[in-house]
């Protein structure tokens, strides 16, 4: 038996481990929610003519506490589908805008902790929207830092829009895989993420990694990706070329082509994607 989830979360709600549960519309989280073991989330894809896109936004100063969670699409009779077409998930933390030091909180701190976060066909869902917080990536992080951030394991397979979407946060993983998105792989504004144990970027027809950032802004924070000594990597797909051009520097990694292969682990130093001309 499946649970429709429809509201909005505004007091403490726990998922029940065993259960499967589907989202059927814009759920915002304003409080806590907790996810027991071996529980499923199914997000309903939306139909033709809909203007707000089904998903979860979790709200600043909400809370997220999960061991392992997966989260699927699903269709109008709530049935697992192959197809992403839908609002996939936003966490957004509280650090403030400008992002600056990473401890500029507006209000209380957000709380996003698990082990394990699986996602499969999330997001696409991106025109006509009126909900400007959720779009069509699978996972949007917001606003975020690592006191608010705490997902050791993220995996994002065949996304309709981005896989991963990172604006404005500091945050660290211990693994990061991002499979055959429709868009960018890995989409990074000014932001700074740090994969300590695992990355994996395959792609299709999309790039791997895009950054943006102004990096002359006093007020921005520097923008990269960074790698430490003996993480596995495995790239595999376009590499970002056109302005602005994701440069490499490291002692490991070859330099970028157009076409992008690299499995192995850094053995030799740090590794940083960044941000070039």
């Amino acid at each position: 038996m499946k649970k429709e989830i429809s509201q909005d979360i505004v007091k403490p709600t726990t998922l029940k481990s065993g259960h499967t549960y589907v989202i059927t519309a814009p759920v915002t989280v304003f409080s806590k929610l907790t996810v027991e073991c071996d529980v499923t989330i199914f997000i309903r894809n939306n139909e033709s003519g809909d203007t707000v896109a089904n998903g979860i936004i979790f709200d600043t100063s909400s809370e997220f506490i999960a061991e392992e969670v997966n989260f699927f699409a699903c269709d109008d009779k709530n049935e697992k589908i192959n197809e992403a077409n839908n609002g996939g998930l936003v966490f957004n933390g509280s650090i403030g805008s400008d992002g600056a030091t990473g401890n500029n909180y507006n209000t209380l701190p957000s709380n996003f902790v698990a082990k394990k976060i699986r996602c499969n066909y999330l997001g696409g869902f991106g025109a006509d929207i009126t909900v400007p917080t959720i779009g069509n990536s699978s996972v949007a992080i917001n606003n975020s830092n690592n006191d608010e951030w705490n997902v050791d394991s993220l995996s994002v397979s065949y996304s309709g829009g981005d896989g991963v979407e990172v604006n404005v946060s500091q945050i660290d993983f211990h693994f990061l895989s991002i499979q055959v998105a429709a868009n960018n792989g890995l989409n990074v504004v000014n932001s700074t993420i740090t994969v300590n144990k695992g990355l994996k970027i395959k792609g299709d027809n999309a790039v791997l990694v895009q950054m943006a950032t102004d990096q002359n802004a006093p007020a921005n924070p520097l923008c990269y990706v960074k790698l430490p000594a003996h993480t596995k990597v495995y790239l595999d797909g376009n590499w970002q070329t056109t302005t602005p051009v994701v440069e490499i520097v490291s002692k490991d990694l070859y330099e970028a082509t157009p076409v992008y292969y690299y499995r192995d682990c850094t053995n030799c130093g740090q590794t940083y994607f960044y941000p070039g001309a």
